[in-house]
This record gives structure tokens, C-alpha cells and sequence, in this order.
């Protein structure tokens, strides 16, 4: 293949700037090498612990959504309350 002529090749390097080379065993979900990295795939007593914070943020989830709901139809008997005269 031909060299595009539209874009001038460039003597400059990334090692002039400081940058050098780096591995790409890192990306957004985490690292990529099965040596290094977490071991939390392979713990049992970690995936455990991960569960049960898991089943604890729905607990307060429900509690939460239960408040507000139990909220919302106390404003809602007061309003009647005062609308009907009761």
C-alpha cells in the first residue's frame, strides 16, 4: 500500500514527550491478566460478602420506598381530612 500523500508524515515521537509504551492490561472493567488483578472471582467468602451487601441495599431499598409510600398517604388522609371536615 502507498502512503497517503494528504498528511505529511511526522519525524516526531512519543518518546520525545515522555511517553513510552504501556501495556494494555487495564481497561474499564477491570484488569485484563488473570495473574494480576482481583482474586474476588475465586473467594468464595468474598463473593459471600458481596451477596450480602447486595441483599442489605435492597433491604433499605424496600424499607425507603415503604417510608415514602406510608408518607405520601398520611399527607393524603390529612388533606381529606381538612377537605371533608372530618
Amino acid at each position: 500500500m502507498e502512503k497517503s500523500k494528504s498528511f505529511p508524515e511526522y519525524s516526531c515521537s512519543y518518546t520525545e514527550f515522555g511517553f513510552t509504551d504501556r501495556s494494555n492490561s487495564y481497561n474499564f472493567n477491570g484488569p485484563t491478566q488473570k495473574g494480576s488483578g482481583f482474586s474476588a472471582s475465586n473467594d468464595p467468602e468474598l463473593k459471600r460478602k458481596k451477596r450480602i451487601k447486595a441483599y442489605n441495599v435492597l433491604t433499605v431499598e424496600g424499607k425507603l420506598k415503604t417510608s415514602v409510600r406510608n408518607s405520601f398517604k398520611w399527607i393524603k388522609n390529612k388533606f381529606s381530612d381538612i377537605r371533608y371536615g372530618v
